[in-house]
Formats: structure tokens, C-alpha cells, sequence
């Protein structure tokens, strides 16, 4: 059962179907108060899937063990230097153009004030509905 549910595409031995390693389920397989029912439905898998995860885990520990422990290894270290500072980076220019487009949106909200402004001013606008009454009910000049 645990080959037919299990392969390996090159990230690791995964789930068929699903992008979820046995990498991923390790941590609640060793987690005593963790069910498989909780798994399951954490993940979206079914009861088969996990115990097939459990099975390839169950019948590999050394190779699973050991590339855990470099997973674990690879998350504590955290990120490069470099990678750190391109973020700081990225993270300075996405401030700069969020701030552009709350100017721009600003500009675009004054235009827009301006431009309502003249239309009432100008009265290029149809008349108010006060005006039009009057209008209607006065003679028309001759």
C-alpha cells in the first residue's frame, strides 16, 4: 500500500497527488497526543494516505531521520545575509510605491473635487430641480 500512495519527484518522498512530504508529517507522527483523524483533516488527506506516510516512514527511519534532521538544520540557520538584505530591499521599495499610488490616488481625488466644483460654479450642469420648477412655471417671455 505505502508504494502506491507514496513517490518521490525529487522534492522528497511525497503523498501521490498532493505536494505533502512524509518530511511534512513527521512532526505529528512523533507527537504522542496528535491523532490520525486530526492529521487528516489538517491536511485534507484521507486515512489511507497517511497511513501510508506512516508506513514508508515506519519502513525507511534511518534515510527519514536523517534528512529531517538536515531540514531542521537548514530552518534554523534562517536565511542568508544576502537574501536578508534584498528583502530590507524589496520591502523599501514596495513602501516607496504604496506611497506613490496614496499621492496619486489624492491627486486624482482633488481633480475630481476641482473638477465638480467648476461644473457647480459654471452651472454647466442641469439646473437644480428648485431652478427647474421656476422655470416651469414662469411665462416665457416673448
Amino acid at each position: 500500500m505505502s508504494n502506491e500512495l507514496i513517490h518521490d519527484r525529487g522534492r522528497g518522498p511525497e503523498i501521490i497527488g498532493t505536494r505533502i512530504t512524509v518530511y511534512n508529517l513527521l512532526p505529528y507522527f512523533i507527537d504522542q497526543t496528535v491523532t490520525e483523524e486530526y492529521i487528516t483533516k489538517l491536511y485534507s488527506l484521507t486515512a489511507e494516505q497517511v497511513a501510508a506516510a506512516r508506513a514508508y516512514i515506519l519502513n525507511n527511519p534511518d534515510t527519514v531521520l536523517a534528512t529531517h534532521l538536515k531540514i531542521e538544520e537548514r530552518i534554523a540557520a534562517g536565511n542568508p545575509p544576502e537574501v536578508v538584505e534584498q528583502a530590507k530591499r524589496t520591502h523599501e521599495r514596495l513602501l516607496k510605491f504604496k506611497e506613490r499610488l496614496e499621492k496619486k490616488a489624492e491627486s486624482d481625488r482633488q481633480e475630481e473635487l476641482a473638477d465638480a466644483a467648476t461644473d457647480h460654479a459654471g452651472r454647466s450642469q442641469l439646473p437644480a430641480f428648485r431652478e427647474w420648477v421656476l422655470q416651469q412655471n414662469s411665462p416665457e417671455p416673448s
